[in-house]
């Protein structure tokens, strides 16, 4: 049984905070801490954060913390696991951010301006860091949240405060292709340097917008920029799981992700390019990458063309020296006197 009176008092200012790291994500743990140290370290980890919290002890519930974040322009990113407390902003700090919460595991109690709702796994609701609330997460309490000045979606999203502990369900498509798209790039590291970062939270903006019911106006922005863009990284990333794959078709691929083959067809040309031209240069660069692999140099090459995904061993030559400036038999070649 735990002592629910055991509390501290935390500081929590993710955006507007000298958040410790700058850009380079920040995981924090409570795992193999002693019990007894976990509220104390939790505190210290948030004590030159903000606005206080009050956070105390569930009982029967283990107080557990493991947490990555990462502070980008005007926006704040958090995803992890944090359950077994109860924490109540006691006083309110002096930005006005809004976060959006998006449940991954476990129900989430949150109550603030005199209204309570419970989110339930795969649902979200936006939140006011600048109101004072309760937040209550059960087991296994996972959750992306996201942290950003209030002004900034209220230019996209008109009466922005009228969604405050609204549910966003989980079958929103907008929703879903959020957390996508924040998965992908935090995965892949793409938001660590400074050059696509900018790029990155205006999409995010965008797919908040389109996600929480947006004007006519801003909806089509949305579309046009985040939603489109996370779209495409989607399908981008399909294409990568499946370069030899017989079946790699535009109908297929649209299909799979639930639009049209012109839809998708006008996603590769807004990036300048064609459906079929990505295709064969991904195709390539993997024949490339593995004819260069001093682990692959027993696979002949018709072999690693069937790999790649090219049907006919002619054209992936023509094609190869096309592109490269030189045969495959050059390149296996070159790897091998490497090797030896």
């Amino acid at each position: 049984m735990r002592d629910s009176t055991n509390r501290t008092h935390t500081q929590l200012d993710l955006v507007n905070g000298a958040a410790p790291g700058g850009s380079e994500p920040i995981r924090f743990s409570l795992a193999g801490v002693p019990e007894r140290e976990r509220l104390i370290r939790f505190g210290e980890f948030y004590a030159s954060l903000g606005a206080q919290c009050d956070v105390e002890f569930l009982r029967d519930v283990p107080f557990e913390v493991d947490f990555t974040m990462q502070k980008l322009p005007g926006l704040m990113l958090m995803s992890g696991t944090r359950h077994g407390s109860r924490t109540h902003r006691s006083t309110t700090d002096a930005s006005d951010d809004f976060g959006l919460l998006v449940n991954l595991g476990g129900l989430y109690f949150i109550s603030q301006g005199g209204c309570e709702i419970a989110i339930e796994e795969g649902e979200a609701t936006l939140v006011s860091l600048a109101e004072l609330g309760t937040f209550v997460h059960q087991p296994p309490g996972d959750v992306l949240a996201l942290r950003f000045p209030r002004a900034q979606l209220a230019a996209l999203v008109p009466g922005v405060e009228d969604y405050l502990l609204r549910r966003i369900a989980r079958e929103t498509p907008a929703l879903g292709l959020l957390r996508e798209y924040v998965d992908v790039a935090w995965a892949g590291q793409a938001i660590v340097g400074g050059a696509l970062q900018p790029l990155f939270v205006s999409h995010v903006y965008d797919l908040m917008a389109v996600a929480l019911g947006a004007t006519r106006d801003n909806a089509e922005m949305g579309q046009n920029r985040g939603v489109h863009a996370a779209r495409l990284h989607a399908i981008k990333q399909d294409i990568a799981r499946n370069l030899g794959a017989a079946d790699l078709s535009l109908t297929t691929l649209a299909l799979r992700h639930g639009c049209t083959p012109r839809f998708v067809q006008r996603l590769f040309e807004h990036e300048g390019t064609s459906f079929t031209d990505y295709v064969l240069m991904q195709r390539l660069t993997h024949a490339h990458r593995t004819l260069s692999d001093p682990r692959r140099l027993a696979d002949k090459i018709a072999y690693v063309a069937y790999d790649s995904g090219f049907g006919d061993v002619s054209y992936f030559n023509r094609a190869f020296r096309r592109h490269f400036g030189v045969a495959p038999s050059d390149v296996r070649a070159s790897a091998r006197r490497l090797d030896s």
